[in-house]
């Protein structure tokens, strides 16, 4: 195993990265494989290696600090739009501090891609609600458009089926993660969305079904890891609350919150249209040897 992964490991090893829960303004953020490997009891996976969180536009100083101390990442996974991002950078504060202390490389996948949104979101439409939404787009009312697809498109789906349309038209996006976590350079390596649940939250889901298998032990593990969003966004809960009316979503939608078994309802319909992750990733692109890589990069055995 390449020296760098293995120095990170002994760093781990000596409690290094327990400060990550003194975090105040970066929500959600976790070492995937500290998650795992506590909930399994047993060291699987490196720790130190992959970490996963909400937005960091608006980290802190001592937060950045904090987070570039502990991690010395070398890549930041960014999942959020291009609307996301100009939302942030109504922000006082700078984009991405972390990257910019860390010196970390910042790699912006808007994984919500055109297909997606015209293929699941636009084509639910009927024709009299396309026009609505024309009309709104040409008046610059973007704020109405996105409530309109929110009301009568998202919710409806709900958040199972908005992972299920992001397996079906999200491929290149999944693929350019796995090129990214394939590549030795990128290690330790943060992923991130908006709140750090959903896109994440399939991004690491796939990533650690290729590593851990299917097995019921390691899926529950997986589920854990899922599962603790709900705790690493209590404290944000009413402003994510705020952010997500102002955008058409009822508290009662349940896209606020982490969903009880929609980790296996996931790898359900990976296993019932693919025939399971292997299958699903190697039909989008992913090779062999980047799964091997990636293996390698996270696991504490690899054989």
């Amino acid at each position: 195993m390449a020296d760098s992964i293995n120095n990170i490991n002994e760093n781990v090893a000596a409690g290094d990265y327990a400060s990550l829960s003194g975090l105040t303004t970066i929500h959600n953020c976790r070492d995937v494989g500290k998650t795992i490997n506590k909930f399994i009891g047993r060291r699987v996976m490196k720790e130190g290696v992959l970490f996963r969180s909400g937005r960091l536009d608006t980290a802190t100083p001592a937060d950045t600090a904090l987070l570039t101390a502990t991690t010395n990442l070398k890549s930041i996974i960014d999942l959020r739009t291009a609307t996301e991002h100009q939302r942030a950078k109504g922000s006082s504060a700078p984009a991405n501090p972390v990257a910019t202390i860390s010196s970390a490389e910042t790699y912006q996948i808007p994984f919500l891609s055109s297909e997606f949104h015209r293929k699941a979101l636009l084509a639910k439409l009927p024709w009299y609600r396309l026009l609505q939404l024309v009309f709104y787009y040409v008046l610059g009312f973007r704020t109405a458009a996105i409530r309109l697809v929110t009301c009568h498109v998202l919710v409806p789906m709900g958040v199972r089926r908005v992972a299920y349309e992001c397996l079906l038209y999200c491929g290149p996006q999944i693929k350019t993660v796995f090129g990214i976590l394939s590549q030795e350079k990128n290690y330790p390596a943060l992923v991130h969305c908006t709140q750090g649940k959903d896109r994440t939250g399939l991004v690491t889901l796939l990533v650690l079904l290729c590593i851990l298998g299917e097995d019921d032990g390691e899926v529950k593990a997986m589920d854990h890891d899922y599962m603790l969003s709900n705790e690493g966004l209590k404290t944000v809960r009413g402003e994510m609350l705020a952010e997500m009316l102002s955008m058409g979503f009822p508290e009662e939608s349940g896209f606020a919150d982490a969903e009880e078994g929609w980790v296996d309802a996931v790898v359900g319909y990976i296993d019932d249209q693919w025939g399971g992750a292997d299958k699903y990733l190697a039909g989008i692109g992913v090779t062999d040897d980047d799964v091997k890589k990636i293996r390698e990069y996270l696991l504490m055995d690899a054989t």
